[in-house]
């Protein structure tokens, strides 16, 4: 076969698929554009096969263009949220585990760290003891973790079928990939940083609650958890 042909041939297939791969932004961009704009998902199937290929793309125009990368994480998880949630309502809250960053403590925070995590005392100074309070009474396992290295640690300890993550956009995006095999349900931070984050307490303690036994634990005007 000529040399030359050959390259033409390579360079065709090169450039169709480009132009399938530049489709596939755009149809990213439209159905993410739609779902944020909206705030409800279209074709959360679609997405969230295509978004895992795309978003190194999405989240270069977007710097490009000085907005914030995170909308892409932050949109997938939203999808995996969508497409879990009414398999996660089914499951009893034994089968489930939490995991937490340990950066959500309080800066003078008591707690010792252990070979699962820190050991959180419940003091009131952060949001972790509010969560502890109500896991342990729903037995479900909790672990407040100081990187990935204890997460891959953690999930061998207890068996379970679900998991709640907290942790900023970016490494909840990627623990809930690579969790695809579990039921999980991502709350990321509201703020970046290694020390005193904070989370949206309604939305994750939303999530306890659903488990089976269903709840309705919450935060009082007084700080304390009542059902």
């Amino acid at each position: 076969m000529d040399l030359n042909l050959i390259f033409i041939v390579i360079g065709q297939i090169v450039v169709i698929l480009a132009i399938i791969l530049v489709i596939i932004v755009l149809i990213t961009s439209i159905l993410g554009s739609i779902t944020m704009l909206n705030k409800r998902l279209i074709l959360p199937n679609v997405l969230i096969h295509i978004l895992p290929t795309t978003a190194p793309i999405l989240k270069y125009i977007l710097r490009i263009i000085g907005k914030d990368e995170l909308i892409i994480d932050r949109l997938n998880i939203n999808i995996t949220n969508s497409l879990n949630k009414h398999s996660f309502k089914q499951l009893d809250a034994k089968d489930v585990i939490m995991v937490l960053p340990h950066c959500l403590r309080g800066v003078d925070c008591p707690a010792k760290l252990g070979t699962s995590g820190l050991e959180c005392v419940q003091c009131g100074k952060c949001s972790i003891g509010h969560f502890e309070a109500i896991a342990q009474e729903k037995d479900i396992a909790i672990y407040v973790v100081p990187g990935s290295t204890f997460v891959k640690r953690v999930i061998k300890q207890r068996p379970f079928v679900g998991v709640i993550g907290v942790a900023c956009p970016v490494d909840l995006n990627e623990v809930m990939m690579s969790l695809s095999n579990y039921i999980v349900m991502g709350v990321y931070l509201l703020n970046d940083g290694c020390i005193h984050t904070m989370v949206n307490e309604d939305d994750v303690i939303e999530l306890m609650n659903i488990l089976k036994p269903v709840t309705n634990y919450k935060v009082n005007s007084d700080g304390n958890i009542v059902n």
